[in-house]
């Protein structure tokens, strides 16, 4: 049975994670504000954590410069690996003349994202997540610990930051001086694959700029996981 942990903070909440799980347990970041932030905590109560970056190889110079600029900052602290989809992937994002995340998105991040993930937590028993209920509609109901039926067996799901508001990230963020993605300073609330991203208000629903003007909101990571 599970422990109730909605009303504990981030620190303990990651602390009875990594005691819990051990070395089958890993963060998973994108660089946005959040994921840098739970990289930041992860590092101070466990050292040496595991974490991976998907390289959707769609992504921003500034996005990929996050990896060794949070490396620099956190040293040996995290044990950051970056994950890519697999050579199919990569010769399949074409229908037609068309690229694939024009005319099929959720195919696009399910062979760039949702498959890479699910074969990195294969190894793991439980994941870690930068997700808050106040990043948009779709994560209102985020819970602290979620189990999850993951390829046939059951992983657990864990949202630290579940409980977070955008703006105790950023303070958290200024508080330590730590590194976060520059397009945030352009108007960009959240940052993904340049093709379905764009500036956003910073009021209001923070993932709005993602596949704006499309039926969709999650690339399936929390969705199909």
């Amino acid at each position: 049975m599970l422990p109730d942990l909605e009303g504990a903070d981030a620190t303990q909440i990651l602390t009875w994670a990594f005691d819990h799980f051990g070395d089958r347990i890993a963060l998973s970041t994108a660089f946005g504000p959040s994921g840098v932030v739970l990289l930041h905590l992860a590092s101070e109560i466990r050292p040496g954590a595991s974490a991976f970056f998907l390289d959707t190889g769609y992504h921003y110079p500034e996005t990929l410069a996050m990896v060794d600029r949070t490396r620099q900052r956190l040293g040996s602290k995290i044990r950051l690996d970056v994950v890519s989809p697999d050579a199919l992937a990569l010769t399949t994002d074409q229908l037609g003349t068309s690229p694939l995340y024009a005319v099929d998105p959720d195919r696009c991040c399910g062979q760039r994202k949702v498959d890479p993930t699910r074969k990195v937590l294969r190894g793991l028993d439980a994941w870690i997540t930068a997700l808050r209920r106040d990043q948009g509609p779709s994560r209102a109901q985020t819970p602290v610990l979620e189990e999850k039926l993951s390829d046939g067996r059951t992983l657990l799901k864990v949202n630290p930051l579940a409980t977070w508001t955008r703006k105790e990230i950023w303070r958290h963020i200024v508080a330590h001086d730590l590194p976060y993605n520059p397009l945030h300073d352009q108007g960009y609330a959240s940052v993904g694959c340049w093709p379905c991203t764009q500036p956003s208000s910073e009021e209001g629903d923070e993932r709005a700029g993602r596949w704006a003007g499309q039926d969709k909101s999650e690339c399936g990571l929390h969705t199909q996981i």
